[in-house]
C-alpha cells in the first residue's frame, strides 16, 4: 500500500512509520501540521491533497483524527480524501495501536 503519513512534527512522524508501517507497504510522503494559531492551520495537509488529487497514495496515516480538526472539519477532511481514493486511518484507533 502507498502511504502519507502526517503528524505533529518529524519525530512522532518517524515513530509512526516504524510501529505501523510494514515492509511490504511504501511512504511516498509526509507532511507535518503547521504551528497552533497559523494563518492558514490546514497548511500542512495541502501536500497530502495534491498527492491525493494525482492518485499517488491510498491511505493517509495520522496520529487522531484530532489532528484534521473538530469533527465537522475532520469529517470534511476525511470525505476530501476519500472522494479521490484515499483511506484515512488513525493509528490511535481503526484497529491500528500506537503501541
Amino acid at each position: 500500500m502507498r502511504i502519507w503519513v502526517y503528524g505533529d512534527c518529524p519525530e512522532q512522524i518517524q515513530s509512526m512509520m516504524e510501529k505501523n508501517v510494514s515492509s511490504s507497504d511504501t511512504v511516498v510522503g509526509t507532511s507535518v501540521r503547521a504551528e497552533i494559531g497559523a494563518a492558514f492551520p490546514q497548511s500542512g495537509l495541502t501536500p497530502a491533497v495534491s498527492a491525493a488529487i494525482r492518485g499517488e497514495f491510498d491511505l493517509l496515516l495520522i496520529p487522531a483524527f484530532g489532528l484534521l480538526g473538530d469533527k465537522t472539519k475532520a469529517d470534511q477532511m476525511i470525505g476530501l480524501f476519500q472522494s479521490y481514493g484515499v483511506l484515512v486511518r488513525s493509528v490511535s484507533s481503526n484497529g491500528i495501536n500506537s503501541s
